[in-house]
């Protein structure tokens, strides 16, 4: 029974890691074709949620001030969320920023701050604004941010994803577990573009064309609205297209604690989704077939599946080793230092792709297999016992990323 439970986890850890390298080299091998203008200049309303931020975000509207993107093209909101604190007044030294304050309701997360104020903008603002761009307070832009999603919309782009860059890779571990994740998200983006995989929507530094709101608004109701947005805009065959070039800058979690919050609130996320669209999503895809709408659910499944795979891998041990058996065959030890060699030749490649210095963050390529196996046991406890709630992580950094 212990061997059939293993090889099924197995078989389908294989299938999804297939799938994940077969789609990287399709794109690896396929030159994405040049696209043609076919839209004026996008006018963007950039968003800003902030919740007590002051020490943190103004380095995030300095940053907007200085784009290279025309001035008159685009407007900066601070959505400030029961703030007691100078979040608000550091929003108005700023000329693009228009500050909209929040007191009302209670305080559950950017979902219910978004569908608050997206609202109040479009019937100050009507059509003014073409796209919205979606930015947390902890965030710095690249001077070419806006440029460089203007240049996908131009061109036919929906919903463009930015190359999120970490702050602050070298804090302490955890910061460089966090950056590696993030760096490999983009070194798999990079290729997938090519042959229109969609990708990750990852919560802030993302924009989208206004008329995707049509006719309901912004209406998520699970604690991962990025996700559940963009899962509500598949259904209407509009998929997420990354932009290298719209390079921003996010700040990583630095505690034990503020990491299993997040990683929790991300894995519980992914599950409401699932349980919440599971039958439309179905509907949709018998409808019109869709690699792109299985392709959703690769990640995530990848991570609730290695966590299983490795737990019944501690009991395999455990039960060989009740049996008078040695606790690891040739072929575990095997397979498993494949695993970890994978894990320092992906940690390097994306440590490499990010321009960081691989001595510098080394620790965390040498641990990055143990995140990953962190990662996946978190995906399951939280199969089980799912966060009830979002919780925000302290943000400090009032500087540029780190060099």
């Amino acid at each position: 029974m212990m061997y059939v439970l293993t090889f099924i986890v197995q078989l389908l850890l294989v299938l999804t890691f297939l799938w994940t390298c077969s789609t990287v080299f399709l794109g690896l091998v396929t030159r994405r074709k040049k696209r043609p203008v076919v839209a004026g200049p996008s006018r963007f309303a950039v968003l800003v949620c902030a919740h007590n931020e002051a020490n943190v975000v103004g380095k995030l509207f300095q940053s907007l001030e200085d784009q290279d993107y025309p001035g008159e093209l685009y407007r900066v909101f601070l959505l400030a969320d029961h703030c007691d604190d100078a979040t608000a007044e550091v929003g108005r030294r700023y000329p693009h920023v228009t500050v909209l304050e929040r007191q009302e309701g209670p305080r559950t997360g950017k979902g219910a701050v978004l569908s608050w104020g997206i609202p109040r903008i479009r019937k100050q603002y009507g059509r003014e604004f073409s796209h919205i761009v979606i930015f947390d307070a902890d965030n710095m832009a690249d001077r070419g941010f806006l440029s460089a999603l203007d240049w996908s919309f131009r061109r036919g782009a929906r919903l463009v994803m930015g190359n999120r860059l970490p702050l602050n890779p070298f804090d302490n571990l955890i910061s460089q577990w966090y950056s590696m994740y993030w760096l490999s998200v983009d070194l798999f983006s990079k290729p997938r573009y090519n042959v229109d995989l969609p990708g990750i929507i990852s919560g802030t530094g993302f924009g989208f064309d206004a008329s995707l709101l049509e006719p309901d608004g912004w209406h998520t109701r699970t604690i991962v609205e990025d996700m559940e947005f963009s899962m509500q805009q598949n259904f209407k065959g509009v998929f997420s297209e990354y932009q290298d070039k719209a390079r921003f800058y996010d700040e990583q979690p630095v505690t034990l604690r503020g990491m299993v919050s997040q990683l929790r609130r991300w894995m519980t996320g992914n599950y409401q989704i699932a349980r919440l669209y599971r039958k439309e999503w179905l509907a949709h895809f018998r409808a019109r077939p869709d690699a792109r709408l299985i392709d959703n659910f690769v990640p995530m499944l990848m991570c609730v599946v290695f966590g299983f795979y490795f737990l019944t891998n501690v009991l395999w041990v455990g039960n060989r080793a009740l049996n008078g058996l040695p606790p690891l065959a040739g072929k575990d030890i095997l397979w498993w230092t494949m695993l970890y060699v994978l894990s320092l030749v992906m940690g390097t490649c994306a440590i490499k792709e990010g321009d960081l210095p691989v001595k510098k963050m080394l620790p965390g390529i040498l641990t990055g297999g143990f995140f990953c196996i962190f990662l996946s046991l978190v995906a399951v406890w939280s199969v089980f016992f799912p966060q009830k709630k979002w919780i925000p992580i302290a943000h400090v950094h009032e500087a540029g990323p780190e060099k």
